[in-house]
């Protein structure tokens, strides 16, 4: 496969994750109220400072990556779930806030371009569903751009990664318009996505718990 051919297929495989629904596009949403397409861009960072080492690391040893994600999903699921019930909290309080006319104390916490870059950084590093379609779904797209060195790496990265970027931007541009309806509309939008985050966290620490079950009380492996 050449580089052109390598290219296309990361175009083609990567909105199978990059575009999914979840939690890193609905916090870019939520971020974007308060710092509009920057705030995406910042999540989008964050996302790739976790991301790329991840990648590199995959490069070398697919196997290693895999057992990584297998042994330590248990708690890479409880730190996920917290941080989702963390923030989500944080949209409620400025939800509440935003009904009754302004943004209140909770709007630094989830305002910041340092804290997207955060919200990014943990929600790709500590996200098991995340670490997991690397090894499954965008493997493929890692062995063959292995097989050309580094170079054919870096091709099918730039190929993969501007997608996070112009995804993200998007919809944190969005939750930044959203902000024209005015703060009860931009309450009532917060608080959404924070049941959506809610729902997530729900989600995760659910499969958490189920692995703790079998893992610790059953003797499961």
């Amino acid at each position: 496969m050449g580089y052109w051919g390598l290219v296309l297929r990361s175009i083609a495989v990567t909105p199978s994750g990059a575009l999914s629904p979840g939690p890193l596009s609905a916090g870019a949403v939520a971020i974007g109220g308060f710092t509009g397409v920057l705030g995406g861009l910042a999540v989008a960072l964050g996302h790739t400072l976790a991301e790329l080492p991840y990648v590199l690391l995959l490069v070398k040893s697919v196997e290693s990556a895999r057992r990584f994600v297998e042994r330590w999903r248990l708690p890479l699921n409880v730190v996920v779930g917290a941080f989702l019930v963390f923030f989500a909290v944080g949209l409620v309080e400025a939800a509440w806030s935003a009904w009754h006319g302004s943004l209140g104390f909770a709007a630094p916490r989830i305002a910041s371009l340092y804290s997207a870059v955060g919200y990014g950084a943990v929600l790709t590093l500590f996200n098991p569903y995340f670490l997991a379609w690397w090894v499954t779904v965008g493997y493929p797209l890692v062995n063959d751009s292995s097989r050309k060195g580094y170079r054919g790496v870096a091709v099918m990265y730039l190929s993969h990664v501007w997608m996070d970027y112009v995804w993200l931007g998007l919809l944190s541009w969005s939750g930044g318009v959203s902000r024209l309806l005015g703060y009860r509309a931009y309450g009532v939008l917060l608080a959404v996505i924070a049941c959506v985050l809610a729902y997530f966290a729900a989600r995760i620490l659910i499969e958490a718990f189920k692995l703790y079950k079998r893992r610790v009380v059953g003797g499961g492996s």
